[in-house]
């Protein structure tokens, strides 16, 4: 699909030329230039690296955008067989609107808790990150205990993070209580992934430090400031981990002249094949790496990798649940 074919697409063309110029617009937005880009080479990744680290968690992130009345009897096809029978669903939520559905579940065979998000529509999605009312506020006082000064997150990421927040808390640790767990994964797709880390810093400060955390998110854009980066980095360390595919351009927006960066734990999908599977897949040291999705070209970002595939043919998005 070419750039120039849709108004979103041109949308993203302006905002990720904006994002890699050296040009700006002060009378219009603050541009932000003290955060360095790192240069550092990348390492590759094998396969037991993806299918140990990387493969369950996309597959709750895909079986979170099948329909609930299938998910919740454990009935939805290909990806919920891909997972596994055993799996308890403990709460389905979400209205589809503001707040994206999301999957709280017993994953039996490595006895975590996981809990999903779904992402929205990748073309709807562009048009909010693009929208000019995109400036980040601070963490929510009456959700986190000790909000660091300084630290601010996109305000539409938080909205929809405090439409469920209060619920999965509960839920969380109900879930780990009952089925005597002391792990849980946090992971999602687009805006679905941005609500999963703010997941996780809210429950690192009410879970006892014994209760395991793992982030693992897919397709996710820059959603806070150099500072909420440093958090990220400092709360959930190496547990953390974000797919990157190939040249999306959701992952390089909001602009980071727009003061939007990305947390450290970069894992980028370099290529994929015509069956689905993943040809080259790097981990890139440093927040934001010239050699990964910061250094895409904005002539050749395709919206599509958006959705995948990532690896072993997952895909994200309503069309993932159609497979057999």
């Amino acid at each position: 699909m070419s750039l120039k074919s849709t108004p979103f697409l041109k949308l993203v063309f302006i905002f990720t030329l904006l994002a890699h110029s050296t040009f700006a617009f002060p009378t219009l937005i603050p541009f932000h230039h003290s955060h360095d880009v790192s240069s550092q080479a990348t390492t590759e990744v094998d396969n037991d690296f993806i299918s140990s680290k990387l493969q369950r968690p996309a597959m709750f992130s895909r079986v979170v955008y099948c329909a609930k009345q299938n998910v919740t009897k454990w009935d939805c096809g290909g990806p919920c067989e891909a997972i596994g029978p055993d799996v308890h669903v403990v709460k389905w939520g979400g209205n589809d609107g503001l707040v994206p559905s999301y999957l709280i579940a017993h994953d039996g065979s490595t006895n975590t808790i996981v809990v999903a998000h779904q992402g929205t529509d990748s073309h709807n999605f562009l048009s909010e990150l693009s929208d000019l009312d995109i400036l980040h506020v601070g963490l929510d006082k009456s959700i986190f205990k000790q909000p660091a000064k300084k630290v601010e997150v996109h305000d539409g990421f938080q909205q929809a993070f405090k439409g469920s927040s209060k619920i999965i808390l509960t839920e969380v640790k109900n879930a780990l209580a009952t089925f005597n767990s002391k792990a849980v994964l946090f992971t999602g797709h687009s805006k679905g992934a941005t609500i999963a880390i703010l997941d996780a810093i809210m429950l690192h400060e009410q879970l006892d430090s014994s209760i395991k955390q793992s982030v693992v998110v897919f397709g996710l854009p820059r959603m806070g400031n150099e500072h909420w980066a440093n958090l990220v980095d400092t709360t959930i360390g190496t547990e953390f981990i974000r797919v990157s595919d190939r040249k999306d351009p959701v992952v390089d927006l909001p602009p980071r002249m727009m003061d939007y960066y990305h947390p450290s734990g970069e894992i980028h999908i370099v290529d994929v094949d015509k069956t689905g599977q993943a040809t080259k897949v790097v981990a890139c040291p440093g927040q934001e790496n010239k050699h990964c999705a910061e250094g895409n070209s904005i002539f050749k970002e395709h919206v599509s990798d958006h959705t995948g595939p990532y690896f072993d043919d997952i895909s994200f998005g309503q069309g993932a649940c159609k497979m057999k």
